[in-house]
């Protein structure tokens, strides 16, 4: 943000560049804190604990002893609008203002000790560990960037490189938080002192030697964030063991089927801790069974898809979207071969998307688009879960949040044009009748009227704006018994189904961009259970009517639509779920096989073998 323009403004300009500069620091401090004591919202503010600048000793500050030239200097960099050159693309005008009142505050000496610059330097180190890549948060050289801060040979050289050591901290914070918004949120001061804002407090914590820890505490407090970061370490350590091999296409493999690629399968699962090897007794039974040799010389159980490895890739199936059958088919085949750095990825990428989601509320839904599961939380605690049909890949559901207002049980569904257009009129033009059979009023928008559906001509496409269609309450109506409204701009709300044998796919999306529910009147009573007005049972006995009844919420419940590919159950276990939508970049493969198992006379054939595939 540009410095005002206000005649006001110029005033105070001109009379700060006359004032001494004792003058001046005090008339800064009252007028930083004036800045910071608007409300305003901060959706990433930094931690608020007290910091008196009272608290840094001169030498302190600068890191050496102090000269007048070098808080001139900074000052005049500040005042020529180095600041919005440097961030004011990247952060919002509000962080840049609270970055001037903290130089303000320090009179315009620099800030960043050298105690402050190690912390900096572990900070950057640090991005590591929250997913983010050091060098594409920020590209500057600290060591240099150091050197001239408390050795540069002019004071424009050592300013300039204090305030290079903050735009570094303003990137890594932002980076880290998601994105820093301070426009003028002030922390209530435990003292007479003014407040400071949030930002600004924690940007001088940070260049006295707290970077890394500040950091720390501006991650997200998502329940799911944590548990990814903790996956994260965990793929990372699988990624220094070596991974796992690709396994050789082929036909399926079911169950007691003999495959060359069972050892591969074997050691795949066990990579990644869905197989647990045997202990010493079952060692000693597959030593005793080794002498049971089939005419070619193989092991029998070696190469034999047994129960107990095809229990280990249900497993797998069921936490990669997949249909957990126990058959080694081309979709589960294509989850085993991701690459663990694309896992890493992924799960990086999904860390990096909750960064941009602030308070989800004490209360809320969370419906997540890959993992087709709806689940409610309150004080950040899971109570209900539930599956979920979401948009198809040409309908698909919008990720937003918003904040439940009502529900409606015995709800009337009045078709959207587009789906009129799409998915009835066909059924209408071949079928007049499929209007009663599924319980549909045609109204003529034009009079309000209705009208009888053969009397319409459905092969005119202009029929779907004509006239509205609408589905009244029942065993076929298309929402179900139930929905929960939230009003959007996409016209997205939650509801029932009449199809509930989908939900037994694994794969669900189906709908022309609404959730579907499992159990709709359960996530109503979950809600109604924390309403101050409504009850349990008022969802109850709304639903045993036969027509359409409001209930309205005063609880404050919100709703959070999501796409994240990777989730972690509250026992620690990752899920990677399918690309439904393809929003990501791509899955990665292993790029190496795994030989294909051989008797022990054959094991140069083998290794010939792995190395054609190699290639």
């Amino acid at each position: 943000m540009r410095r005002p323009r206000s005649s006001l403004t110029r005033v105070f300009w001109r009379l700060f560049m006359r004032t001494h500069r004792r003058l001046l620091a005090s008339t800064l401090l009252a007028t930083a804190g004036l800045l910071t004591a608007i409300p305003a919202s901060a959706q990433h503010a930094a931690p608020a604990d007290t910091v008196q600048l009272a608290d840094l000793s001169e030498k302190e500050a600068m890191g050496g002893e102090l000269e007048a030239e070098k808080a001139s200097a900074i000052q005049t960099l500040i005042l020529n609008d180095w600041l919005e050159r440097e961030l004011g693309s990247e952060t919002e005008a509000g962080v840049l203002t609270t970055v001037r009142a903290a130089y303000a505050q320090n009179v315009f000496k620099p800030i960043w000790t050298e105690k402050g610059i190690r912390s900096l330097k572990r900070a950057r180190s640090d991005l590591f560990s929250y997913g983010l890549v050091p060098s594409d948060v920020s590209k500057a050289n600290l060591n240099k960037i150091a050197a001239k801060r408390l050795k540069g040979d002019s004071d424009e050289i050592r300013a300039t490189a204090d305030l290079q050591l903050t735009a570094a901290w303003i990137r890594m914070a932002s980076a880290v938080s998601g994105g820093l918004s301070d426009n003028g949120e002030a922390a209530k001061s435990k003292t007479d002192a003014p407040s400071k804002s949030t930002v600004q407090k924690s940007l001088i914590k940070a260049a006295r030697g707290d970077a890394d820890d500040i950091l720390s505490e501006l991650e997200p407090e998502h329940p799911q964030y944590n548990r990814l970061k903790k996956q994260l370490k965990q793929y990372r350590e699988i990624r220094s063991e070596g991974g796992w091999l690709a396994i050789p296409d082929g036909e399926a493999i079911e169950l007691d089927d003999e495959d060359p690629r069972i050892p591969a399968l074997r050691d795949r699962l066990e990579a990644e801790g869905y197989y647990t090897p045997e202990t010493w007794a079952g060692d000693l039974l597959s030593a005793i069974s080794m002498a049971s040799k089939n005419d070619d010389g193989t092991s029998a159980t070696e190469i034999v898809f047994d129960a107990r490895l095809q229990s280990a890739l249900k497993d797998f199936q069921r936490h990669h979207g997949l249909e957990d059958d126990g058959v080694v088919g081309r979709n589960t085949l294509a989850a085993l071969n991701e690459s663990v750095d694309s896992k890493i990825d992924r799960i990086a990428d999904t860390m990096n998307r909750w960064r941009h989601y602030d308070d989800l509320g004490d209360q809320y839904i969370w419906a997540n688009i890959p993992s087709f599961t709806a689940e409610g939380w309150r004080h950040n605690r899971r109570e209900i879960a539930m599956k979920t049909i979401v948009g198809m890949p040409s309908r698909e559901t919008p990720v937003f949040s918003d904040q439940v207002e009502y529900a409606v049980a015995n709800p009337r569904w009045y078709a959207p044009v587009s789906i009129v257009r799409r998915d009835k009129l066909p059924k209408l033009a071949k079928d007049p009748s499929y209007a009663a059979r599924k319980n549909f009023r045609v109204i003529e928008r034009a009079t309000g009227q209705s009208v009888s559906a053969a009397s319409v001509d459905w092969t005119d496409p202009v029929a779907a704006d004509n006239y509205q269609l609408v589905q009244g309450p029942g065993a076929n109506n298309a929402l179900g018994d139930l929905k929960i409204i939230f009003p959007n701009q996409y016209s997205v709300y939650l509801h029932g189904t009449p199809g509930v044998s989908l939900f037994d796919r694994a794969q669900r999306t189906f709908s022309s961009g609404c959730v579907r529910l499992e159990r709709p009147e359960d996530m109503a009573k979950w809600i109604a259970a924390h309403d101050p007005e409504i009850t349990s049972r008022d969802v109850s006995e709304a639903l045993e009517g036969s027509n359409p009844e409001r209930i309205e919420f005063k609880s404050e419940t919100q709703i959070h639509i999501t796409y994240m590919t990777v989730t972690v159950d509250e026992d620690g276990e990752p899920n990677f779920w399918r690309d439904v939508y393809h929003e990501e970049d791509g899955i990665e493969m292993v790029d190496k096989y795994a030989p294909l198992y051989q008797p022990a006379q054959d094991e140069e054939l083998a290794q010939a073998t792995s190395d054609q595939r190699k290639g």
